[in-house]
């Protein structure tokens, strides 16, 4: 059995945020000034406010159990912890360990089946299920449910559920080459015991954001496109994402423009066209659809992403979270920039965001992995 590790929240001058007592430790939180990040660095709209919800090294993934909790993976150090806010004032009081030890946890989910409450965590190599056998934070063993899954490369794997139905991302092995695994840049499906696996679409670089749309129920995905080919190609997508379709990595890319590697492999009249693109090399990482709820009403029916930012871009770009106004039925009208700040006017960073999850209650969440902390967004 896996028993709950649980870490109390503590104050002082030193750590302006929460104190998780844990190998980094204060001395982890030093240099960390959240309170001008927050008040002063960091940029959005005058009826929003930002808060620190949680501090949490190496932030990546988070999901929602069925008593309004979040979930957490902590990717490079291998976890997953449970960040609950028993007192509701909008920080979370405690971590408690569901994971340790993991091979790169990312992609988390949550399910019911007539068998059990199950939360399915995606490792590096496999995705693996922790039913509940106690409430709120106990569970059994992991089973593997998906084993085999190629590692090194892009090795972020996000899972998502709908249907009856496992939906697995799995990225490329490189930067741009023709991949001997299958399941590589690609969306595999899975019955949720792991059984009648399928490719679903390909072609997909890095999409490790993928969320099934409450208007449609289709899957959209934001994809990472390739390197080394200047500062504005190709351009980050945003793609709606259909069983049997191809996205054109590693052939073709943005508006069906042939890749100078392997283009002359493909016919590029057979790829998907992107639903959106953006600035090139922003990094891409999560979406989320928000309808309604605790942010002031204009900002219902969108969808906010996540950029991690650039790495090789001349002129830095992303470190943001944009938001696409969607109409009452879900198609795309605008894109604006709707928090930024976390890049430095001399082209460091101050944080690097990574998922956008909305709680059952309506609140906006957003992980960042580079300064180690969770934030909270909502209206004033």
């Amino acid at each position: 059995m896996f028993k709950p590790v649980t870490r109390f929240k503590t104050f002082g001058i030193v750590c302006l945020g929460l104190l998780w007592l844990s190998l980094e430790g204060c001395g982890w939180a030093q240099d960390r000034d959240y309170g001008n990040l927050l008040k002063n660095q960091l940029k959005y709209p005058k009826d929003l406010q930002i808060t620190l919800f949680a501090e949490a090294p190496k932030a990546r993934h988070m999901a929602f159990d069925d008593g309004g909790v979040m979930f957490l993976s902590q990717t490079k150090a291998g976890k997953v912890v449970a960040l609950p806010d028993a007192d509701g004032d909008g920080t979370a009081d405690r971590a408690v360990s569901i994971m340790e030890g993991g091979n790169g946890p990312h992609g988390l989910a949550f399910l019911q089946l007539d068998s059990g409450y199950y939360l399915y965590i995606a490792e590096e190599h496999r995705v693996v299920r922790l039913k509940r056998t106690a409430k709120p934070f106990t569970f059994g063993e992991p089973e593997v449910i998906v084993s085999g899954i190629p590692t090194g490369g892009h090795s972020t794997r996000t899972i998502k559920f709908k249907d009856g139905k496992l939906y697995l991302s799995v990225g490329s092995s490189c930067n741009v080459c023709i991949e001997d695994h299958r399941w590589r840049a690609a969306i595999i499906r899975f019955d949720v015991d792991g059984k009648n696996e399928e490719i679903f679409a390909h072609g997909l670089r890095n999409s490790v954001g993928i969320e099934f749309s409450p208007y449609s129920g289709e899957l959209w995905g934001v994809n990472n496109g390739r390197d080394w080919l200047g500062d504005d190609h190709p351009r980050e997508e945003l793609n709606i994402i259909r069983q049997g379709k191809h996205y054109g990595w590693p052939y073709c890319y943005e508006d069906r423009v042939s890749d100078p590697d392997f283009g002359a492999r493909y016919d590029c009249e057979r790829t998907e066209l992107p639903a959106h693109t953006f600035t090139a090399h922003m990094a891409p990482l999560g979406l989320e659809f928000y309808q309604d709820g605790t942010l002031p009403a204009r900002y219902r029916n969108s969808v906010f992403i996540a950029f991690h930012g650039s790495w090789n871009r001349s002129v830095p770009a992303g470190y943001q979270v944009r938001r696409l106004q969607l109409d009452a039925e879900g198609n795309i009208q605008s894109d604006e920039v709707f928090i930024e700040g976390w890049l430095e006017k001399d082209g460091s960073k101050a944080g690097r965001p990574v998922d956008a999850a909305v709680s059952p209650k309506g609140d906006l969440y957003i992980s960042d992995d580079y300064l180690g902390v969770v934030y909270r967004v909502t209206g004033k």
